[in-house]
């Protein structure tokens, strides 16, 4: 890696670039570069550029479409409506150059306003009502994708999703079965925060920091802000949800499915319970 060197030309087998630095910060605070009119050869027979793109915003002007300064639309956060009505704009057009999932997002919520229907309108229907299929999936490769439907790599992920327990390698995340459901429980002493859950979870969040956690110590359930529960002396658990803590020992008051799936983590036993 060689930071602040800006391409100028290629040729001889030479990359020549000019030396930046950076200068004094804009109005937005950044503090874009700026050459020292020094150079820098690097020797170069291939060259990828992967420099990023910039939104062509002729479209947008022709039509009267409000832009920023950097050429990108401007829409309404909720409903990604530019100012003129009925018109939507989403994905890299309107971020510049970002990732799949977040052109998915916008998508998504432009078409919420659009149509008016929630997107989890038709969720149950993804859900496979056989399970064990899905499960049986996992650990499963197709190495050819020719000599397969694309549907059979699906790992289904509505019907069963415990991507945050396979890949932790302390097991600190579980499956637990609670109200007919398969549900993760994250186990906070065996944790050390490595990460590995969060790059694999196919839903963008944090297991570690979001899911239900059982805790092995009342030092521990303090330092944290996780939802979750700590066992007490004579079967008295202390849970905390939605940053309310309170000791319960049947469970009374508890949202719906909460308790169950504090019986189901108990019936693990873990030795330091």
């Amino acid at each position: 890696f060689r930071e602040l060197l800006a391409p100028s030309r290629l040729g001889g087998g030479v990359l020549t670039c000019e030396q930046m630095t950076r200068g004094p910060p804009d109005a937005s605070g950044r503090r874009s570069p700026v050459s020292t009119g020094q150079t820098v050869k690097i020797p170069a027979d291939t060259v990828i550029s992967a420099i990023g793109d910039s939104v062509d915003s002729e479209l947008y002007h022709n039509f009267g479409i409000s832009t920023d300064k950097r050429g990108k639309a401007v829409v309404k956060a909720d409903t990604l409506e530019t100012n003129l009505a009925g018109v939507y704009v989403v994905g890299d057009a309107m971020r510049g150059p970002a990732t799949v999932a977040q052109a998915i997002a916008d998508a998504i919520r432009c078409a919420q306003a659009i149509t008016g229907q929630s997107p989890e309108r038709y969720a149950a229907l993804n859900v496979n009502p056989d399970r064990q299929s899905a499960e049986d999936k996992k650990g499963v490769l197709y190495c050819d994708p020719s000599s397969v439907h694309e549907s059979r790599r699906c790992l289904e992920c509505e019907t069963v999703c415990a991507c945050c327990a396979d890949v932790c390698p302390n097991r600190a995340n579980i499956v637990v079965e609670a109200s007919g459901k398969l549900q993760i429980v994250h186990v906070d002493f065996m944790c050390n925060e490595c990460g590995n859950c969060t790059v694999f979870c196919p839903y963008s969040s944090d297991p570690y920091k979001e899911k239900f956690t059982l805790f092995a110590c009342e030092e521990d359930f303090v330092n944290s802000e996780n939802p979750g529960f700590l066992p007490l002396d004579g079967g008295a658990v202390r849970v905390r949800v939605d940053g309310r803590s309170a000791d319960t020992r049947d469970g009374a008051g508890l949202p719906a499915g909460v308790w169950d799936m504090i019986q189901a983590t108990m019936k693990k036993e873990y030795l330091f319970l």
